[in-house]
């Protein structure tokens, strides 16, 4: 064999062998998922004298719900909300499927992911304050609601690498981003062995300003396709005003929303679907006028299918 067509086979021998070995190694090196019977926390439930019972019926199915002082919790920017879940059929849809699952983020007293579990989906909860987890898990054990369909998880979901420790401050049953004496570890989205071929019909997001953190979590997670539909706080003039302008944005053209809504505040209205030309007035009137509200995503093309009732959104009049 001539010479030149020698040092041309080892070449491409030695580069064949570097790509072997450069792909192996970024194989065996990239993070591992993270269980999700590791994330879970451990069974627990109050002594019913630490905690009272009410009964959520104000939408269909009812369950129950444990609380610290027997009341409910706050309903009137729920309404909205409980116009676009009605829309989203979950108890049919989870019926129909039951893999499919429901994600709260924020969960506070957990009533949202109860009720999600009451229609019968798989659900996460995440919530960092310890005793909220515990009247979440109580709550579990009420409705005879299984654990394996129900997880109840104490971590803040951030965009931080998994298993980073972030302090919070809790105030008046809120978490704050500051110097106090919670100490949490977070978790991606992104990092979580969620299972195989399962879709997230419903992501609900409420954690104080830190909503776009949540968002950037799982990234992987929207380029895949897996999440269907999003619902989060937007509170344009708390904590970090950049990352609160840049949110909706970024849900629009980074995370490739097909739409986006805005929800009454206190009413049952929904507005939208909202024009990209107005998302900078948007922010900015919010921010003037100190206003709070939800935005609903769709990343499901509709086809007409949907029968999700919408008002025209008009800047200064909608109440949201």
């Amino acid at each position: 064999m001539p010479r030149s067509k020698m040092y041309l086979l080892a070449l491409t021998l030695a580069i064949s062998f570097a790509c072997y070995y450069f792909r192996s190694l970024l194989l065996t090196t990239q993070p591992s998922k993270i269980s999700i019977s590791v994330l879970t926390a451990s069974s627990f439930k109050f002594q019913p004298s630490k905690y009272k019972v009410v009964t959520m019926n104000d939408r269909i199915p009812f369950y129950k719900l444990a609380t610290i002082d027997g009341n409910k919790p706050y309903a009137d920017g729920d309404r909205a909300q409980a116009t676009v879940f009605h829309s989203l059929q979950l108890t049919q849809k989870c019926k129909q499927d039951p893999s499919l699952i429901v994600v709260d983020i924020g969960g506070f007293l957990g009533d949202f992911g109860l009720y999600a579990a009451a229609c019968g989906c798989h659900v996460f909860i995440f919530e960092v304050q310890p005793e909220m987890v515990e009247l979440i898990k109580t709550s579990v054990a009420l409705n005879d609601f299984s654990t394996s369909r129900v997880h109840v998880i104490q971590k803040a979901v951030s965009d931080l690498p998994s298993n980073s420790r972030v302090t919070f401050a809790s105030q008046g049953g809120q978490t704050t981003a500051m110097n106090g004496t919670l100490l949490v570890s977070t978790i991606r989205l992104d990092d979580i062995d969620w299972p195989a071929a399962s879709s997230i019909i419903l992501l609900k997001i409420d954690v104080e300003g830190f909503e776009l953190n949540v968002l950037r979590s799982g990234e992987g997670l929207f380029r895949e396709k897996r999440i269907q539909h999003v619902v989060f706080e937007y509170t344009a003039w708390w904590t970090d005003r950049a990352a609160q302008e840049a949110l909706i944005p970024y849900v629009k053209n980074t995370l490739n929303a097909k739409d986006l809504y805005a929800l009454d505040r206190i009413g049952a209205n929904v507005y939208g679907p909202l024009s990209e030309d107005l998302f900078h007035e948007f922010h900015n009137s919010h921010v003037r006028r100190h206003l709070q509200t939800d935005i609903y995503a769709r990343f499901l093309e509709s086809n007409g299918n949907s029968n999700l009732e919408v008002q025209p959104y008009k800047m200064g009049s909608s109440f949201a």
